[in-house]
């Protein structure tokens, strides 16, 4: 990997395909690290200059204060920056994803397009105002399909808080593996072995900033082409995703079989069709 100093962090990346061609930078989830992208490298490095990034305190990454929460996407520009990038196409999933959307609301002229999977935009969403729209359509079904998804998502939440309190990181390493590799078994490993390598305190950390991350109010400042993937098994962002297509102007949603939360992985063929479809349909770099 290469590194580049960037906002006085240090960030290392790895960069495939021609040094001319259409920029395609992909950045990971909260806890992750640039192998998530692995799967799209070899698909894309032909006709594209793939990047992927360690976000910082991730990987093999610096640490550093985190000022603002927009740093991330300081960094990300900072990147495109050091590489002699003006545009590139932003493909981020989980917090990535949001990071990503950042960088096109702050650096809209940088943002050729936008490509989201299990994409967060708010946490303020809480459960009086889900249960008040729902009221508000009138519709019984609707409601007590919410109350359900509220109880059960209240629920996980509050247990994954206990567990990131008292647990060890060997205990919260497996947790997430097993979790996230439900599609794919032979994930467990990768998802282990990048979550255990974290301290404790800095986890938290990573936790505590994605958590407060906020863009829904600046959602339709967004105008570059967005495409939304979401996998069939994604109960998390589902609520979420409807967001995004609902305030972005040009944004669409496709659905993918057999993933959850870890899109590209869990389904890469099918993922990989999905973005390549989508930069010729929308002719982001005028190919053919």
């Amino acid at each position: 990997m290469a590194t580049a100093i960037a906002n006085g962090v240090r960030l290392h990346y790895e960069v495939y395909g021609p040094e001319g061609a259409p920029a395609l930078l992909f950045t990971h989830g909260a806890g992750w690290d640039h192998r998530q992208w692995l799967p799209q490298v070899e698909p894309f490095c032909r006709d594209y200059r793939v990047i992927l990034w360690d976000v910082r305190f991730h990987g093999r990454s610096g640490c550093c204060d985190l000022v603002e929460l927009d740093d991330f996407s300081r960094d990300q520009v900072a990147l495109l920056d050091h590489l002699g990038i003006e545009r590139a196409v932003l493909i981020g999933c989980s917090m990535g994803g949001h990071i990503s959307l950042r960088t096109a609301i702050l650096h809209p002229e940088r943002v050729a397009a936008l490509v989201l999977m299990g994409t967060p935009v708010t946490s303020a969403y809480n459960w009086r105002n889900r249960l008040a729209i729902t009221l508000q359509a009138r519709s019984l079904k609707r409601f007590f399909s919410e109350l359900i998804d509220v109880s059960l998502q209240g629920f996980s939440f509050f247990f994954y808080g206990l567990t990131l309190r008292f647990a060890s990181m060997e205990k919260i390493a497996r947790m997430h593996a097993k979790g996230l590799s439900l599609f794919h078994p032979e994930l467990e490993e990768y998802f282990y072995r990048v979550t255990v390598q974290q301290p404790k305190e800095r986890w938290n950390l990573i936790w505590e900033i994605a958590c407060r991350m906020e863009t829904l109010a600046d959602l339709p400042k967004v105008t570059c082409p967005t495409m939304v993937l979401e996998g069939d098994a994604e109960w998390m962002m589902r609520r979420q995703h409807r967001f995004i297509c609902e305030a972005i102007p040009q944004a669409c949603h496709r659905l993918i079989d057999g993933a959850g939360h870890a899109t590209n992985l869990d389904n890469p063929e099918a993922v990989n069709g999905c973005i390549d479809g989508f930069l010729r349909e929308a002719q982001i770099f005028n190919m053919k």
